[in-house]
């Protein structure tokens, strides 16, 4: 079984392959795009079972994380949690190589604190959810303005009622 560390950015990834032994396979950078993922699981099918960790940065690791969590159970896909993935923050050597590196080595050892991943129903109520509360905010945030402007220049509506019918 491989290890793989996946150091996740906006437009790229860079990856890390390591044997049971810790020796380096290969590095490679691909796109962080559904295509980049999808020729970086058909490259890992080559190798047979692998153990994957990828960075969690904002959303950018969703894309990947869904199309290598679809070979399961050959792939066995883990999100590190970053608050306790702090090995590759105090690190001396701070790049992008260096990061999958220590990332595959942390997979290797089981090593990896895992953050938990709702299952993609879940994230996509969660994103619809958050959205509809921002949108009230605004919602709130412009009437309260439009009363602070009226307020402004003592200006009194007829009605109680200033959004209503």
């Amino acid at each position: 079984m491989i290890s793989v560390g996946i150091d996740v950015h906006k437009k790229r990834c860079q990856a890390c392959l390591k044997d049971e032994k810790g020796r380096l396979i290969e590095e490679l950078s691909i796109p962080n795009t559904t295509e980049g993922a999808e020729q970086l699981a058909r490259m890992l099918t080559t190798y047979g079972e692998a153990k994957i960790v990828l960075e969690s940065t904002g959303n950018l690791w969703t894309r990947i994380y869904d199309t290598l969590n679809q070979h399961e159970p050959t792939f066995k896909v883990t999100l590190a949690n970053p608050n306790k993935t702090r090995i590759i923050a105090e690190a001396k050597i701070k790049n992008d190589r260096m990061d999958a590196r220590v990332l595959a080595d942390l997979v290797r050892a089981d090593l990896v604190a895992e953050s938990y991943v709702p299952t993609k129903d879940i994230r996509e109520q969660r994103a619809l959810l958050r959205q509809r509360r921002s949108l009230a905010n605004d919602t709130v945030a412009v009437k309260n303005r439009i009363h602070n402007q009226l307020d402004k220049h003592d200006l009194q509506p007829h009605y109680s009622d200033l959004f209503g019918k």
